[in-house]
Parts: C-alpha cells; sequence; structure tokens
C-alpha cells in the first residue's frame, strides 16, 4: 500500500467528521449574517475549525474587529507548539513545502503526521496527503453548510448552536491528554481526554428556557 492511500485509509474517520463539521461551520456562518462566499473564504484563509467557530460566534454577538482577530490568534498560538514538535521531521523540507505543510497544519493533522513520523518514517507524503484531504473536506463541508445554510430556521433546535462548545471542549479535552502524555501516562491520557470532554460539556451548556 502506498504511503498516500495509507494516510486515507488510517485517517477516513477524522476526514468523514471534517465534512460534517464543515457543514455545521458553514451553517453558522450563514446564520451569523455571512455570505456563502465570505463563509467559504474563511475556511480557505484560517483553515482553523475552533477559531473559526469562535469568530463567527463574536461576529454576530457583535464584537469589534480587534477583538476576533486577537481571539483568533491567542486559539491558534497551540500551533506553534505543534509546529516545534513537527520541525524535526520537516526542518530539512524546501522553503516552499514548509510553508504549505504549515499550511494544512491543523490538531488533526498534527495527531496523524507526529504519528506516522515517530513509527520511524521520513517521508513527507503520509501528511501532505492527509493534510490536503482534510482541507479539502473542510472546505466542501464549509461550501454545503453555507449554501442550504440560510434557508434552515432556528438551527438550535437541532443542537447546532452547540457546535462552538463542543470545539472548544475537543481542545482542551486534547490538551489535557497532551499534557498527561508528557508525563509518561499514556493509557491514562486517553481515558482523562475521554472523561473530560462530557463533563466540561455539561459545564459549559447552556440550560434550556
Amino acid at each position: 500500500m502506498s504511503t498516500g492511500r495509507r494516510a486515507l485509509v488510517e485517517g477516513w474517520p477524522l476526514l468523514l467528521t471534517s465534512v460534517v463539521i464543515g457543514v455545521t461551520y458553514g451553517l453558522i456562518a450563514r446564520q451569523s449574517g455571512l455570505s456563502v462566499l465570505e463563509a467559504s473564504a474563511t475556511s480557505i484563509v484560517i483553515f482553523a475549525g475552533a477559531a473559526q467557530f469562535a469568530a463567527v460566534d463574536l461576529l454576530r454577538s457583535g464584537a469589534s474587529v480587534p477583538v476576533i482577530a486577537v481571539t483568533v490568534l491567542l486559539i491558534n498560538a497551540r500551533h506553534l507548539l505543534m509546529a516545534a514538535a513537527l520541525r524535526p521531521f520537516l526542518g530539512g523540507a524546501p522553503l516552499v513545502q514548509r510553508l504549505g505543510m504549515a499550511y494544512i497544519l491543523t490538531d488533526e493533522a498534527f495527531a496523524m503526521g507526529i504519528g506516522h513520523f515517530r513509527r520511524g518514517h521520513r517521508d513527507l507524503t503520509y501528511y501532505a496527503v492527509f493534510g490536503s484531504s482534510l482541507w479539502l473536506c473542510w472546505n466542501v463541508g464549509t461550501i454545503v453548510g453555507a449554501t442550504f445554510g440560510a434557508g434552515i430556521e432556528r438551527p438550535e433546535r437541532f443542537g447546532i448552536d452547540f457546535a462552538i462548545t463542543a470545539s472548544f471542549v475537543a481542545i482542551v479535552a486534547a490538551v489535557a491528554a497532551g499534557a498527561l502524555r508528557l508525563a509518561g501516562a499514556s493509557a491514562i491520557a486517553v481515558v482523562a481526554a475521554g472523561a473530560i470532554a462530557p463533563l466540561l460539556a455539561f459545564a459549559f451548556r447552556e440550560d434550556e428556557p
């Protein structure tokens, strides 16, 4: 099996999930007043799910542009740590190639890529194929959600409004798991991440009227 095909075979659940969440983002972006083109542009330029959800939520609440920009930068600051972890494996690539790899860097791409490299592989095809496929799935989902989002009334009936909270819960759970993993608790990290996510979800969930 080729390296690129292995990336797709091993990563298809994440790719499928990216489409679903992308549709959700596109729908919320339209409900927040963005056009289909604007919603799609945010996914192309920013390409960071949690930051995009936060940005449209702040936009919907009337926040200023500087506040939105700073929020997006702070949320995406974790990419600096992920890039530092990948540097030993990507540092020898040409500058243009490294810039391309940085553009498609996400939590999912990092997890898949670092796992591939730590299994002893040194080629960049696995990371590039998965990251590019994730980008495509996210952007397709965004366009679909944005195209049909304006016609859906009261999206909160479907729990779509909770997607923003869920994104932050996922990040916190991932950070907790990463911290535990650095402490040497590999199995405990997975269990803890799974336990923390639902607890935080209930903690942040708004009560129904």
